[in-house]
């Protein structure tokens, strides 16, 4: 359950990025009749419509600043995942069923505590390089600043995004064949 709140807050958010305002709304009622007045009304209203989009916008952005605070991917590892390498997370939640042993149990929990452990640090490193941007820019510095400090906001993303990959790469080593793929099953039969 924990991990379709966790997919459904990404592909909201994956959702809210693709369907700016003005683009999928008017393409689909920009025609004539009943679609063409509807398209004109979502125009006559501009700012609530860009309102709502940017509470939107928000919400995602919070609920993804909260999962990087409790050490969660938040859809990072998805490329992994998708490709069967299984997330440690996950595979202890569905320890039963994928009949892990008593080794794998362990080895899994070590991997996941250090992914975890790591994905704290990072996350605050995180968080501390973006509220250290939004100040540079309240207080005007020059662009040169603003650049590099962009890009240190991305490296330690980037390095943030792969302890999580790299825990995948290291829990699928544990599994079997049979269990990758039970647990690649199991896991598209929940999203």
């Amino acid at each position: 359950m924990k991990t379709w709140r966790i997919s459904a807050g990404v592909m909201g958010c994956l959702w809210l990025a693709l369907a700016t305002p003005g683009s999928v709304h008017e393409s689909i009622g920009g025609g004539v009749g009943a679609q063409g007045q509807a398209a004109e009304s979502q125009r006559a209203q501009p700012a609530e419509h860009a309102q709502t989009e940017m509470q939107r916008h928000h919400a995602c952005q919070e609920e993804e600043r909260a999962a990087i605070e409790r050490g969660e991917g938040f859809g990072m590892a998805m490329p992994a995942d998708h490709a069967g390498y299984p997330g440690p997370r996950h595979v202890l939640d569905l320890a039963a069923e994928l009949r892990l042993t008593d080794e794998q149990r362990a080895a899994m929990e070590k991997i996941f505590d250090r992914m975890h452990e790591r994905a704290l640090a990072r996350g605050k490193e995180l968080q501390e390089a973006e509220a250290r941007l939004e100040q540079m820019f309240r207080e005007a510095r020059p662009e040169a600043d603003l650049r590099e400090q962009s890009f240190r906001v991305d490296s330690i993303h980037a390095e943030l995004r792969w302890i999580h990959l790299a825990a995948h790469l290291a829990a699928q080593k544990i599994l079997t064949a049979e269990q990758i793929a039970e647990y690649t099953r199991l896991r598209h039969a929940q999203m």
